[in-house]
């Protein structure tokens, strides 16, 4: 087996780069190491080197969630491919819902006992594109955020100093008092229900996002299905109050907040609704234009760690 790393260490705001130079002066295994450059980057990197050697090879994606998410899209063609990551981000919801690697010790211990998992994928699907996600994918207020935050020299900022979760909740009060809510139609079960007042919607892999929000306590990485969340008929307050609960999972226990599993779901929105796929801005939605989330079960291989 051989060993690559994928290096981005523009990742939150240089911990990636910290993290990759003590790893790197620490390991005295043979190992390649690419630096990404520009968005999607990763992906290219991960196709064409699986593309030029069948032999098992083992990923260690250092960064963020954005990194991370990069390189699982890059292996999901080529069961050859494992992934293993360094979370280095600020938010690093992957970190929290994944195995990952922290020492150099715990990647020699891999080679010398190689144990994989496979795990799930999410699929978000449109009459025109289709998007991966390990995490999560959603409309609404959430995505919103979500834009605002990874567009923001606030957020950078603070991460020099170790604040950047606090971009978070100066978007989230902002996008609170402009935010228009939606009216959402889902089809599951073929069955049909209609929400109205929709504050955002989100299909989990795991249980976490945005940055440690505990969405989706009960969603399983590899178990064949994901949790769909929708938040509606809520006013402002009460959905600020909402959002401090979801830390710890309470949330689902709130009137507002309706959840259902299955292996596949589709909503329609009356309006024009932003996106995101892993924290990550994934465009903006067609009015009334039908909207798939599925999941593909064992599509990608997680290095475990050795107990």
């Amino acid at each position: 087996m051989k060993l690559l790393f994928i290096i981005n260490d523009k990742a939150g705001n240089g911990v990636a780069k910290r993290k990759w130079r003590k790893m790197e002066s620490e390991l005295s295994m043979p190992y390649k190491a690419i630096f990404t450059n520009y968005p999607c980057h990763a992906t290219e990197i991960v196709k064409q080197q699986a593309k030029e050697d069948q032999q098992p090879l083992l990923v260690i994606a250092v960064g963020g969630d954005g990194t991370i998410h990069e390189v699982i899209q890059g292996a999901i063609e080529f069961p050859h491919i494992i992934v293993g990551a360094v979370a280095a981000g600020s938010g690093n919801d992957f970190g929290r819902g994944f195995e990952n690697f922290k020492t150099v010790k715990e990647v020699e211990q891999f080679f010398q006992q190689p144990i994989t998992r496979e795990m799930d994928i999410g699929i978000l699907e449109t009459t025109d594109d289709k998007k991966y996600f390990m995490n999560s994918a959603g409309f609404g207020f959430d995505a919103m955020i979500s834009k605002h935050v990874n567009h923001s020299k606030a957020k950078k900022n603070l991460n020099k100093i170790g604040l950047g979760k606090l971009s978070y909740i100066y978007f989230l009060i902002k996008t609170l008092f402009t935010f228009n809510r939606f009216t959402l139609s889902l089809i599951h079960n073929d069955q049909e229900q209609i929400f109205r007042h929709v504050w955002f919607v989100v299909a989990s892999n795991q249980p976490y996002y945005g940055g440690g929000m505990k969405i989706s306590p009960n969603s399983i990485p590899n178990d064949g299905q994901f949790e769909l969340t929708i938040v509606n008929d809520v006013s402002r307050l009460k959905l600020l109050l909402l959002f401090s609960t979801i830390f710890f999972g309470q949330h689902t226990k709130i009137k507002a907040v309706k959840q259902f599993t299955a292996t596949n779901f589709e909503i329609i929105m009356d309006g024009d609704i932003i996106a995101h796929t892993d924290g990550e801005y994934a465009g903006v939605s067609k009015k009334d234009q039908p909207i798939h989330f599925r999941v593909k079960s064992s599509a990608w291989r997680l290095a475990r760690k050795s107990s």
